[in-house]
């Protein structure tokens, strides 16, 4: 039976670690052609500096980047497309990834949201409503696409990992159309016509906490590689404790033969699970009966908005807001009607464009699902919030907001550590 391959190393230095990880898979002689044009994604999505782990570390770059050099390929180009309404260049800059590409010796750093030769790619059987994705021609052209993501907590799709990084192959353009439609359908039709041919991933700090930016970094010493990005992706969640249960659009991915999930159905090469091994704090993953002062109305939500508003509660904890709002009513997920005894008015808040035909009866956040910070903003002021112009003002204020939720990560993390020294004595 074939299996899918994925190796783990483990220590501290990141060109080992990469060398090492790129041995066990047979060397990146064998994975690089010579004389081949490598396309390099990294997560720089936002403008945050390597200790607060939100981006790839420009040490993993740089490491990356060295070892391919060692297959003579043609060219090497970084590219990436930072998050909706950022700059590329500059988070590319403030996250030091920029300046540690060029010292490894990259031949050129693009901007994929500056790209204005573009190819449409029509996607088949395609499960969002995404008929064709736009992608830069030299992304399509080149012969090597090599992915090196951070893993760290993300409110859309639990975590940011493979999968979730080559979202930023694409402009802010198609990147809105993907969060307006199914999400995660839209992020695994994408990977069905962007393949990658290596994933690198960047465990050597990852984050745990409520990302995408408001992260804890955790020392956990690793790099993970593999080709197949759903058996990476997987793998990672055995290492830190999530559920493969709870991510379902790892199965959404294998259905479009996008690699294997399934333990039997991979090869471990290097250090095991066990003895890496460590549980990181992903909060998504928590129900919401943990907010009994609040109406919370989920049933028939996708994971991406209950993830969203998990996230949306305890940023209202963390700014002292939680209290002030409770006895609200929260309504998200497909309704064939309003759940019996919602009142309309501005105390109903219609979470994503599932509820969109109700608009009229509360305050309505959209988007499918909407961007992060609609839904606590719309909650504290009870407007509507529907346009990107919205999101872009936002932004200042919701920057503002995070040293708070920061330091309330930080309380909490405590207090589960606490918890559990407490169980173990």
């Amino acid at each position: 039976m074939y299996k899918s391959v994925v190796s783990i190393t483990k220590g501290s230095d990141a060109e080992k670690l990469v060398h090492e990880a790129l041995s066990l898979l047979g060397g990146v002689e064998n994975l690089i052609k010579p004389n081949s044009s490598v396309v390099v994604k990294p997560n720089a999505g936002h403008w945050f500096p390597p200790e607060t782990s939100v981006c790839t570390s420009p040490a993993v770059v740089s490491a990356v980047i060295k070892e391919l050099r060692k297959a003579k390929p043609k060219e090497i180009i970084l590219a990436e497309s930072a998050a909706i309404g950022a700059d590329t260049m500059k988070c590319l800059e403030i996250s030091g990834i920029g300046k540690a590409a060029e010292e490894a010796g990259v031949d050129k750093i693009l901007d994929i949201k500056s790209a204005k030769d573009l190819i449409k790619i029509p996607i088949r059987d395609a499960k969002s409503d995404l008929k064709r994705i736009l992608l830069p021609r030299f992304i399509i052209e080149a012969d090597h696409i090599i992915n090196v993501p951070i893993f760290k907590p993300n409110m859309c799709t639990l975590f940011t990992c493979a999968l979730k990084n080559l979202k930023g192959l694409v402009q802010d353009k198609v990147h809105y159309e993907m969060h307006a439609t199914s999400l995660t359908n839209a992020m695994i039709d994408l990977c069905s016509v962007a393949k990658v041919d290596l994933n690198i991933i960047d465990m050597i700090r990852p984050a745990e906490g409520f990302g995408p930016h408001c992260t804890l970094p955790i020392d956990f010493g690793c790099i993970v590689a593999g080709r197949d990005p759903v058996a990476v992706d997987s793998t990672i969640c055995r290492m830190v404790g999530i559920d493969i249960k709870d991510v379902q659009y790892l199965e959404q991915a294998r259905e479009r033969g996008l690699g294997n999930y399934d333990e039997n159905s991979i090869e471990i090469r290097g250090k095991t699970i066990n003895q890496v091994f460590k549980e990181l704090w992903i909060p998504f993953l928590g129900g919401f009966t943990k907010y009994p002062e609040y109406h919370i109305y989920s049933e028939y939500a996708c994971s991406s908005c209950q993830s969203l508003m998990g996230y949306t509660m305890e940023r209202l904890k963390a700014q002292d807001e939680y209290d002030k709002n409770a006895g609200i009513s929260i309504v998200f997920g497909r309704k064939k009607s309003l759940p019996v005894g919602v009142k309309a008015g501005k105390n109903l808040i219609l979470v994503g464009d599932c509820v969109k035909k109700y608009r009229d009866q509360g305050i309505w956040i959209a988007g499918c699902p909407p961007i992060e910070p609609f839904p606590i903003y719309g909650i504290l002021d009870r407007i509507p919030m529907v346009t990107t112009e919205q999101g872009a003002a936002l932004r200042p204020r919701n920057d503002a907001d995070i040293p708070k939720l920061n330091k309330y990560m930080y309380q909490e993390k405590e207090k589960r550590n606490r918890i559990a020294k407490g169980k173990n004595n």
